[in-house]
């Protein structure tokens, strides 16, 4: 049984509680609240990060807390993973908190940044690297103060855990690259139509947390089911980064397949004994992909209607030309009014969405006459167009300046941003053009192309240093739990056992540092061994502000192209819709706060 400690629970003084909880002072109050009503007959905590000293003196306080704890360990799991190539640190107001206007520099902004690099130090703690840090110094017209924020409260975290003990050193040889961005360094991606069946599916249907709720009708009448999207479903991962219109012929194709299977299709009359058993035995396995190929059936078939109905297709292709720079706004109120004249009616997001990414990608373009005409002619309200000009918060340059309102203005196509086109295996099918920014961000480390101004490291990686490299490795094994009854600051991920119990600390053998630095030394004055060693580590790449699954789908496609694992995490993972609206939740004047969007449209 999983239960919230925030709500009232029925006592179960028989049995073991197991407390997975934030080491904050709410959570705590609460752990010791059900400690003094004998909640459980003991208490087993363990805390998602490091405790403060603070939250350790409170429990300390509680003599009934301090006798009915069974265990008091650190996890170092402030984060959730997407699947096996994402993550997430699960901090939705992420963008909020470090984009608004007058928010830099703020307390507001810095404990944000404090607690996205903290979450994002126990990813690396999990996994036992340790970080060769870069990060995004500017993006359009401005410096990019999150990440930069970011990339130095990481290194100061990993340095003090390091220190602490005594393997300052193992810095210079890292065991990972990591590369910081924000939403800045691509604002097409989130609002520009995915053509994949995951991002559609997540996109178009009213799909929360990977669960697809559908009808059925039975004898016994209409009834509702609920079909989880996740790696169990075999179709669902054969499927998921495939275009839609491969998915739509797939599905057919196995559809008809299936319709074959059975007495008639397999000439079970004519059947040995042997050959009827091993049909039976088959028949579970049968039904079940039966019932899963029903279901993506479905999802198919409510995302097809979907395009059709807002006619989906001919949004998307002018999104193309609009980003390429193959189309204008004037294309844009065309499509609209043609639209109305055949009766289909966009839902405002979609309009957003089509607008956003021609503010995106044309840049100054927007003043008070050109937002007065889009009201007119787009049907948008002022409140609507307004959320444009807020793209300028994350380093777009939407608004016309002085010079470009001239006469004689010069052209803005030289200031355009560069839109990254796919190419290779499904570049040839219709509407599937655009490649997020961080693909080509990925590639560019990998090959050690990466412009060193504009994404200029942190610290710096030396050549060659065997003893820092084991020392790194002794102190970077996987997370176990870590008992925090005598420790008096917070400590690296050390090789201990599963769950320490209060009362001491395990040490690391010498023999265990050996073996483990025996996998992970990198020590090679050669710059061309030192090249291939860096193609041989993770390549992490993190988002503030929020990631796409467009951008996950590429974390997955470039680990088999470059024959490395690359990760990529976030503060968020957003859906088009929920992007639009956070944008929307921006103030772009100090003190100011904007009405909520309604997004119910879509």
């Amino acid at each position: 049984m999983v239960e919230n400690i925030e709500l009232t629970r029925a006592p179960q003084p028989s049995l073991d509680g197991v407390y997975f909880i934030t080491p904050s002072e709410k959570s705590v109050r609460a752990l010791i609240a059900d400690c003094d009503a004998r909640a459980h007959r003991k208490a087993h905590v363990f805390f998602t990060s490091p405790a403060s000293q603070g939250v350790l003196r409170l429990i300390k306080s509680s003599p009934t807390c301090v006798s009915v704890l069974g265990n008091c360990s650190e996890l170092n799991l402030e984060y959730v993973a997407v699947d096996q190539h994402g993550f997430s640190v699960m901090m939705d107001g992420a963008l909020r908190e470090t984009f608004s206007a007058g928010c830099e520099a703020s307390q507001a902004q810095a404990r944000a940044l404090d607690m996205i690099s903290a979450r994002l130090a126990t990813v690396l703690v999990s996994l036992g690297e340790i970080p060769a840090i870069r990060y995004m110094a500017k993006v359009g017209h401005r410096t990019s103060d999150v990440s930069r924020g970011v990339a130095d409260r990481l290194d100061r975290i990993v340095t003090g855990l390091l220190r602490a003990k005594g393997a300052e050193a193992a810095k210079n040889s890292p065991t990972c690259d990591v590369l910081i961005v924000d939403r800045s360094v691509d604002v097409i991606a989130p609002v520009i139509h995915e053509w994949t069946y995951e991002s559609m599916v997540h996109d178009l249907l009213d799909v929360k947390n990977g669960v697809y709720r559908y009808k059925i009708t039975t004898n016994a009448g209409e009834q509702e089911k609920d079909a989880v999207l996740g790696d169990d479903d075999s179709l669902w991962t054969e499927l998921r980064h495939a275009h839609i219109a491969e998915v739509l012929t797939t599905l057919a194709d196995k559809t008809r397949a299936f319709a074959h299977i059975g007495p008639q299709g397999t000439g079970t009359r004519d059947l040995t004994t042997g050959q009827l058993k091993r049909a039976v035995e088959a028949l579970p396995r049968v039904l079940e992909q039966r019932a899963k190929l029903s279901v993506h059936a479905s999802i198919a078939s409510e995302i097809n209607a979907l395009l059709q109905s807002c006619a989906l297709s001919e949004v998307g292709r002018l999104e193309q030309d609009v980003v390429y720079g193959d189309a204008t706004s004037k294309d844009i109120t065309y499509l609209f009014n043609t639209l109305d004249e055949k009766g289909i009616r966009l839902p405002m997001v979609e309009k957003l969405r089509l607008l956003l990414c021609y503010v995106a990608s044309h840049p100054q373009k927007i003043d008070a006459a050109e937002k007065s005409r889009w009201c007119k002619q787009t049907g948008l309200t002022a409140s609507d167009v307004d959320i444009l000009e807020k793209l300028e918060l994350l380093g777009v340059k939407v608004l016309k300046d002085k010079a470009s309102q001239s006469y004689f203005s010069s052209s803005t196509k030289a200031s355009r941003p560069k839109v990254l086109e796919r190419t290779g295996e499904g570049s040839d099918w219709d509407l599937y053009k655009f490649l997020p920014t961080v693909a080509g961000l990925i590639a560019d480390i990998d090959s050690g192309a990466l412009d060193g101004t504009e994404y200029p490291s942190i610290g710096g990686e030396s050549g060659s240093n065997v003893a820092a490299a084991a020392a790194s490795a002794a102190m970077l094994s996987p997370t176990k739990a870590k008992s925090v009854r005598t420790r008096t600051e917070a400590s690296w991920a050390t090789r201990t056992s599963s769950a320490e119990s209060i009362g001491g600390e395990s040490d690391t053998t010498d023999s265990s540092a050996a073996a483990t630095a025996s996998r992970h030394r990198r020590a090679d004055s050669s710059a061309s061994n030192r090249a291939s060693k860096r193609a041989s580590r993770r390549l992490i790449v993190f988002i503030v502000g929020g990631m796409t699954r467009g951008e996950l789908r590429e974390a997955h496609a470039l680990s088999k192209t470059l024959h490395r694992e690359v990760l990529i995490g976030s503060t968020s993972l957003e859906t088009p819709a929920s992007f639009v609206e956070k944008l929307a939740s921006l103030s772009t004047t100090v003190g100011r706060q904007y009405e909520r969007v309604d997004l119910s449209g879509l």
